[in-house]
């Protein structure tokens, strides 16, 4: 089944990319003086490939920082007004970083949310439950760490209804959050999220600590430039660009009591996502609402 999701979601990438080079292509005919040389068509056709996968990057990163259309139920950020900022940390728990992690943030009296995926919280129990036993809050991040558009509706169910089960089992806490893998949902994710009162929340700021070599620099100076009052910020303790865990997360590890005193630098208090979301002084936050 996860190969097949894997076929279905490439498959869904490149037809989109190649809608894309094609309006490229057609756009860049109609504007350029058409000619038959054979340079000048391949030099078209890479340029329109370029520009298709410019607009393809675009609009996956307007559909997760903005989403399409009214969404009340969605969180992205808390009140921009505040001087609060809340760290989450996804695709966890791990047998080898997420200790480290904790470890720091209780060096440091930091709380956190770690929005957990069932089948790591089923491996690794004991550190689910230090999570909770520490302070921290909790989310869910499915049970396999699939990708939610391309599920089948009995698939969605068992991602989310699992994930909740096994956190609740284990850490006996409810688990108040979601947010799904990659950032990526759909209306049935948003239905079954409010019918399992679970929050949906996002992020606003992401430390991009999931990329191949990234580096502790990299990421400190993310949070230097970006982190300002009312951000969530991203950060994973797990997981792998296609695999659900084997991801190298030591750049997460070495740059978090920096990133910790950047924040503190600013000015800026790190609080539960709880008080971010619902206690600090508000104005315009979301009301969660079926959507329609």
């Amino acid at each position: 089944m996860a190969s097949l999701e894997v076929l279905v979601r490439i498959g869904i990438y490149v037809l989109m990319l190649a809608i894309l080079t094609f309006l490229s292509w057609y756009i860049l005919q109609v504007l350029c003086v058409r000619s038959k040389r054979r340079v000048v068509k391949i030099g078209l056709f890479i340029l329109s490939l370029i520009t298709a996968m410019g607009m393809l990057l675009g609009l996956f990163t307007f559909y997760v920082y903005h989403g399409i259309g009214h969404q009340p139920d969605i969180y992205r950020s808390g009140n921009r007004s505040s001087n609060m900022v809340a760290l989450t940390f996804d695709d966890g728990p791990s047998l080898e970083f997420t200790p480290a992690i904790l470890d720091i943030l209780k060096e440091y009296d930091v709380p956190a949310t770690f929005f957990m995926v069932g089948a790591h919280v089923e491996k690794y129990p004991e550190i689910a439950k230090r999570i909770v036993e520490e302070g921290h809050e909790i989310g869910n991040h499915t049970y396999n760490h699939r990708n939610i558009p391309t599920l089948s509706t009995a698939d969605l169910h068992k991602e989310l209804l699992e994930a909740t089960a096994v956190i609740t089992s284990v850490t006996d806490v409810y688990p108040a959050y979601v947010r799904p893998p990659r950032g990526m949902y759909d209306g049935r994710f948003r239905r079954l999220a409010n019918l399992l009162g679970q929050e949906i929340v996002l992020w606003t700021v992401s430390t991009r600590d999931w990329r191949y070599g990234v580096t502790a620099e990299s990421i400190v100076r993310t949070v230097k430039t970006r982190v300002r009052g009312g951000d969530i910020i991203l950060f994973h303790d797990s997981g792998a660009l296609i695999k659900n865990e084997g991801g190298d997360r030591r750049a997460t590890v070495l740059a978090l009591p920096e990133v910790i005193q950047t924040i503190r630098d600013k000015g800026l208090e790190i609080v539960p996502l709880s008080v971010l979301l619902h206690e600090a002084p508000t104005e315009d936050f979301p009301q969660v609402d079926m959507p329609e």
